[in-house]
């Protein structure tokens, strides 16, 4: 035992003195590392991370419905068959609205104005023509755009939201999966809080794209979950228009008919007037039940409007969120250690076989 434990020793100490031995190598190897990092981590353009946090509204069977469930019963309006649908919109789903093509299409429409005041114009724009790259990577773009033969067609950005987003061009297509890398919507399922960062080259264009992305997903949201409501409201306010017609038609031929025949007294008079008196009771019963109608199917809809509130809105950051200079030297320079030992300690077992 203890043999195998001196033999074990033998060798880390071993290693440590053959890598102690080739330390030159190994320091300058070290600061080659270091140097590359430096050189890679300030070529590289500074991106800008800017937040916004989102808490939905989370929507249940309790609350407004119960009361108008009870009020609905007394009107003699069944509200069961009338599903707010709101269930069938999880926040889960909203990174997966956030990255569909309608929705970043539009997006790309909104103007943008860089910190410095240099650059106006829409966003769009910005990512297709105001990107700052490394050196590596043009080198790179030259030769293979002149193979490639692409070029960058000039594009009218006025009504841009408003164009077909089911046709896009390579160019158009490019530009959006840029701007839908740029987007993160992270949902924490505990408490279903939306964080949404947008990662922008410039600190106030990643704050105004996170403030409009969460602006319009909470319309989305509103939209949606009230749709089926307001579809329901546009019907009974129709509904409420004809009661409403037929009972003032009805009153009015009721009022017509009893002051022409103010002294007549007979058979066939009553029962004319009782037949226009029962059709103007029966429009005023009508005309009332589509006025209690009326009122519920507003309240629903304020009901199935989601209140989103906004717990931090998106602020320009004030410093960059990459490149992580230290980290990428820590990286570096640790590679190239390992590195080097691996090749030192293999050379040395190879040499002395």
């Amino acid at each position: 035992m203890e043999e195998k434990s001196k033999g074990r020793n033998d060798g880390i100490i071993g290693v440590l003195m053959l890598l102690w031995s080739r330390r030159k190598l190994l320091t300058i190897n070290c600061v080659i590392g270091g140097v590359l990092a430096i050189v890679i981590a300030f070529s590289m353009p500074k991106q800008y991370t800017s937040s916004a946090v989102l808490a939905p509204e989370m929507t249940s069977g309790g609350g407004l419905s119960g009361g108008l469930g009870a009020i609905a019963s007394m009107a003699g309006v069944n509200l069961d068959g009338m599903g707010n649908g709101n269930d069938a919109l999880y926040p889960e789903l909203y990174p997966q609205i956030v990255s569909s093509t309608p929705f970043l299409w539009e997006i790309l429409a909104m103007p943008v104005e860089s910190a410095d005041g240099e650059i106006k114009t829409s966003l769009y724009e910005y990512l297709l023509r105001h990107q700052k790259s490394a050196w590596w990577t043009k080198i790179y773009s030259v030769p293979m755009n002149y193979i490639k033969g692409d070029e960058v067609h000039a594009v009218d950005t006025t009504n841009l939201g408003k164009s077909d987003a089911k046709r896009l061009s390579k160019q158009q297509f490019k530009v959006l999966t840029a701007l839908d890398n740029r987007i993160n919507v992270a949902v924490d399922k505990g408490n279903n809080v939306i964080t949404i960062d947008v990662t922008m080259q410039d600190a106030k264009i990643a704050a105004d794209v996170a403030n409009a992305v969460s602006g319009k997903l909470q319309a989305y949201v509103e939209k949606y979950r009230s749709a089926k409501a307001r579809k329901d409201l546009e019907y009974t306010e129709k509904l409420y228009k004809d009661a409403e017609a037929k009972y003032h038609e009805a009153q009015q031929a009721y009022a017509e008919y009893a002051s022409q025949h103010q002294n007549v007294v007979n058979a066939k008079f009553q029962v004319e007037f009782d037949r226009l008196a029962n059709e103007k009771d029966l429009a005023l019963s009508m005309y009332t039940q589509m006025s209690q109608n009326l009122d519920i199917a507003r309240a629903r809809v304020q009901e199935n409007t989601p209140v989103c509130v906004v717990m931090q809105p998106a602020y320009a950051p004030i410093k960059a969120s990459s490149p992580k200079k230290i980290m990428m030297g820590f990286l570096f320079v640790f590679m190239a250690f390992f590195g080097t030992s691996v090749y030192i300690i293999l050379k040395d077992k190879i040499v002395n076989r």
